[in-house]
């Protein structure tokens, strides 16, 4: 029997030796006794334990603080931000997430959480920057859509319909399938835009050259089109060839209708502000 065990402990060994050399490192006890009592605060905070929950990342802070992760840090500052007692001591940690942990997987829900406390707040304009810097550093995360959502409702107080209902189209496009709650909410805002009273133009025709779009401009002309030439500029290189302004919808696409009759590609273009919501 001791023969047996002999050799198990000794293949126990090899394998871990095996793995260290491969590079693969074990957890230590010190690390495993981190991990449970950070999940241990956590789960306090789901059950709505709040002061256990605080006594046991006290316990963490002052056992593993300063010598845990980057990301253990952010997971834990996260976790103060939600059981701060107050808003501005949570502010102070999710922007410590932000800032030092950006890296981190709780960086994007941190931008979320910030800009919903400063509408709250009724600081609008600070909410939309919060929810831009998530929308821009984070394109591919989960909480895009819904922060759209925070967007419109932050642009919606600001009075800038445009801007809202613009927030919310964009977040009823990303949506993924089966969030009916989030779609529900996103829904209700769009709602509200057809208080808003948008209008059309309709594009015929962009060039590279001037020359070319003012002559069709002109021909359009003397065929009894309102034509117009949108020029060049840095950022957009093309002169844009276009018929009628302020146009309602049915006015639009009775125009597009006459046009495609005539040969044309004609299409709508809102002329409504646009916002791309990275930026």
């Amino acid at each position: 029997m001791e023969v047996h065990v002999n050799v198990a402990v000794r293949a126990a060994l090899r394998l871990a030796a095996g793995l260290l050399v491969a590079g693969v490192l074990l957890p230590t006890p010190a690390a495993e006794a981190q991990q449970t009592l950070l999940e241990q605060a956590e789960r306090l905070a789901d059950r709505g334990e709040p002061s256990e929950a605080r006594a046991a990342l006290a316990r963490w802070e002052e056992g593993y603080g300063k010598t845990a992760t980057s990301a253990d840090r952010a997971r834990a500052w996260f976790l103060a931000a939600r059981l701060a007692d107050d808003g501005a001591a949570a502010e102070l940690h999710y922007l410590r997430v932000v800032i030092e942990g950006s890296n981190s997987p709780y960086a994007d829900d941190a931008l979320l959480r910030l800009g919903q406390f400063k509408i709250a707040e009724e600081e609008h304009a600070r909410a939309i920057e919060y929810l831009g810097r998530l929308r821009r550093d984070y394109p591919t995360s989960e909480h895009g859509p819904e922060a759209l959502l925070w967007i419109a409702r932050a642009a919606r107080a600001l009075g800038d319909p445009e801007r809202a209902c613009g927030a919310a189209d964009q977040g009823l496009q990303e949506l993924a399938p089966g969030d009916t709650t989030l779609a529900r909410s996103l829904t209700e805002e769009r709602a509200s835009c057809r208080d808003v009273n948008r209008t059309y133009t309709v594009q015929v025709a962009a060039f590279q050259e001037e020359v070319a779009a003012m002559n069709l401009a002109r021909r359009l002309l003397t065929e009894g089109y309102d034509a117009w030439v949108l020029n060049a500029t840095e950022r957009d290189p093309l002169y844009r060839v276009r018929v009628g302004r302020q146009l309602t919808e049915s006015e639009a696409h009775a125009q597009a209708d006459r046009l495609a009759i005539s040969g044309h590609s004609p299409f709508l273009v809102s002329q409504s502000a646009t916002t791309d919501w990275r930026r």
